[in-house]
């Protein structure tokens, strides 16, 4: 669900007024994927790192809840609500498949003039246990206690913690995941949605995922590890996360799969896949085959879509070309192809496809392909949601606006990635 959902726990039963400027939509955005893709120090969590014991394997399918934040058109924040402790205490938590590797969540006592609310309380859980050095801990450590100390390569902190262990209750009558390992947090500067944590769903052996999946037969080729499908709008109750749930059908003609990636040097917990054209109208632009800028990361928590500055710009030039009728509208922020349609008895636009190694492909419709900046349907300033990456990183990132309404279906085990288009 959106966090500004009247739904959203997050929102006090739709009675806040949760206000954001466009500018904090743009900077989040870019702060978030220099967080993603900083070079960090060794010892964060990876898929080689030991992992604690298995758990059961059953499906669940939680509903998303969404946010917009406030008057920000785009900023599209979603999580789910989980009960961790015993008794089970409900906190809503997003979650994400990049970053750290493990999943964090804000603890009391928290620091001195810092949010507490929601944030877990250790003293009211009966099954709440530090993790000590060793085996379970999933950074390197010294001495008896496991800290989450995450330092980029300006050596500035973005995280400190402890990492604890207690019992995580994905529903209120099943799938219980005990000794299920998290860093405690006592800030809300590292939480920057509001909600009290983030679920790790990323290749890490630390992650939900992998707990959740770890468990079953190396022959099941039955189980997506996880899905989901992200509402488009905040009124939506459609949207859902799916964990350990059975692999849809791929094979119609509304959707698609593509090969998972693998970055064996960095990114090591991304899910990354290939692009092999953009389509504007009628126009493919192929991609170079040969260089790491054709991959992409599915990303949860950035709202717009970003390319190397070389693929966008040919991207722009030919969606401008096919909109020289139209009058064009100053830049806003990131986004340099605006448009004024005002006074128009009606407007059309290219439509953009973007296909995947394998055939698989999203293709957003007009509510996100263009971002109105004054919001709802307000015609005078509506630019092209997308943009060129602000500084040189590795790959492209294909974000929320651009997923909405598809099911995105993670088949780790298959080593693949599908699309079922129109999901929720």
């Amino acid at each position: 669900m959106h966090r500004g959902s009247p739904c959203s726990p997050l929102n006090g039963a739709g009675k806040q007024n949760r206000q954001a400027s466009s500018t904090d939509l743009f900077e989040r955005d870019v702060q978030r994927l220099r967080t993603i893709f900083a070079a960090a120090q060794p010892g964060m969590a990876d898929a080689s790192a030991a992992a604690p014991a298995p758990a059961p394997a059953p499906s669940v399918t939680l509903p998303i809840a969404g946010t917009n934040n406030g008057a920000v058109l785009g900023s599209l924040d979603y999580s789910v609500t989980v009960g961790f402790g015993t008794p089970a205490q409900q906190l809503p938590m997003d979650f994400d498949t990049l970053r750290l590797g493990v999943s964090t969540l804000r603890c009391k006592p928290c620091r001195a003039a810092a949010p507490c609310d929601p944030a877990f309380d250790p003293s009211m859980s009966s099954s709440f246990a530090r993790v000590a050095c060793g085996r379970e801990c999933p950074f390197p450590c010294h001495g008896l206690s496991c800290p989450l100390d995450m330092r980029y390569s300006n050596h500035s902190i973005m995280a400190n913690g402890t990492f604890v262990k207690d019992t995580l209750a994905l529903s209120p009558s099943a799938t219980v995941v005990g000794s299920f390992i998290l860093a405690c947090i006592d800030v809300d500067n590292f939480h920057i949605t509001g909600s009290s944590g983030l679920l790790d769903l990323s290749r890490s052996r630390f992650s939900l995922v992998s707990r959740l999946t770890s468990s079953r037969p190396p022959a099941d080729n039955t189980t997506a590890a996880f899905s989901y499908c992200l509402p488009a709008s905040p009124a939506s109750t459609r949207g859902f996360l799916s964990i350990g749930g059975d692999l849809p059908d791929l094979s119609s003609g509304d959707a698609g799969f593509t090969p998972l990636m693998t970055n064996p040097t960095f990114y090591k917990n991304d899910y990354l896949v290939k692009l092999s054209s953009i389509s504007v109208g009628m126009t493919m632009l192929p991609l170079p085959a040969a260089t790491p800028s054709n991959l992409a990361a599915l990303e949860v928590g950035t709202a717009f879509t970003f390319f190397p500055p070389a693929i966008y710009g040919a991207f722009r030039d030919e969606f401008r070309k096919q909109m020289t009728q139209y009058r064009m509208a100053p830049p806003y922020r990131m986004l340099d192809t605006c448009y004024n349609f005002t006074g128009l008895p009606g407007f059309g636009m290219p439509g953009i496809v973007l296909e995947f190694e394998g055939g698989a492909t999203l293709q957003p419709d007009i509510d996100q392909m263009m971002y109105f900046v004054d919001g709802g349907h307000s015609y005078n300033h509506a630019c092209l949601a997308f943009a060129a990456l602000p500084e040189k990183f590795p790959y492209s990132v294909v974000g929320n606006r651009a997923q909405q309404t598809v099911e995105v279906v993670y088949d780790v085990r298959g080593g693949k990635v599908g699309f079922i288009q129109a999901s929720c």
